[in-house]
């Protein structure tokens, strides 16, 4: 009950702080990507202990470059009135989730080659810093009394990712008896995992039908995307967690640990979304 109060708190400030981000203005929306961005670069700097002048500098520098460059093009297609974010079907458009795919791969079966500084700055340009730059590519934008605004579908992404934690969670607690993932992570289990699918799912149809005027982008399918890879991306973060002997990312949202830990799962499935952006928008 003791810590039940501030994790409240600081839960709803958090929420409060997504939602005018996402929603507010594109000026809030790269802010506050980059906010997240650099706490989270921060927690895992500090978590994999990288102390090499020149590697940490150069994934700093690698960071700002392709913040500015892709903050440059999310505010051109705004304010010259476009609807969406130019997507284009080509090589280039794969590499960063293609990288990003390498970085999960690494985590999970090359731990081992994180002790090098090297492979930690890499790994936290293109698997931290990475999704949240992409991210800039997935809002929408619509005139709205002769003014173009923009579109919350990033708040969407949130609302799936809190979806598939809160029933998961409670899923997992009424009925969870077989393991998800022992060997990383104790606490998740498939009856939790299933409970998050379907309710992210039902989240997904909700936004489709009732919130989303897009006829091109389809939330039953993010949330399907969503329900799925999510909870890998929180495993993700355990097993470096556990790797590098942390309990938390860190403390700077009282009751809930870090912010890497919060965006864990963000983190993970902006990738995957820009690729169904990609397909569904030049296929």
């Amino acid at each position: 009950m003791k810590n039940f109060i501030p994790r409240a708190i600081s839960g709803l400030i958090y929420a409060l702080i997504i939602f005018l981000g996402t929603t507010f203005h594109p000026y809030g929306l790269l802010a506050l990507m980059a906010i997240f961005a650099s706490f989270c670069l921060f927690e895992f700097i500090k978590l994999t202990q990288l102390r090499d002048k020149l590697y940490l500098g150069g994934s700093l520098v690698a960071s700002l470059f392709l913040f500015l460059f892709f903050g440059k093009e999310f505010y051109t297609v705004f304010f010259t009135g476009a609807s969406n974010y130019d997507f284009f079907l080509n090589t280039k458009a794969f590499i960063g989730p293609v990288l990003f795919t390498i970085a999960i791969i690494t985590i999970f079966y090359s731990t081992r080659e994180l002790i090098n500084d090297f492979s930690k700055a890499t790994v936290a340009v293109v698997y931290v810093v990475l999704p949240f730059i992409l991210a800039l590519t997935l809002p929408t934008f619509g005139y709205d009394l002769g003014e173009n605004k923009m579109n919350p579908e990033l708040l969407f992404v949130f609302i799936l990712l809190w979806t598939s934690d809160s029933f998961a969670y409670i899923a997992g607690n009424l009925f969870g008896k077989h393991q998800f993932a022992p060997k990383i992570s104790g606490a998740k289990t498939w009856e939790g995992f299933f409970g998050g699918f379907i309710f992210t799912i039902l989240a997904g149809f909700l936004i489709e039908t009732y919130f989303d005027q897009n006829p091109i982008i389809n939330w039953t399918i993010i949330g399907v995307i969503v329900a799925i890879i999510g909870p890998i991306g929180d495993l993700t973060e355990s097993k470096l967690k556990r790797f590098f002997g942390v309990k938390d990312s860190g403390n700077l949202i009282p009751g809930h640990g870090g912010f890497l830990d919060r965006l864990d799962s963000f983190i993970f499935v902006v990738p995957f979304i820009y690729l169904y952006y990609l397909l569904v928008y030049t296929l």
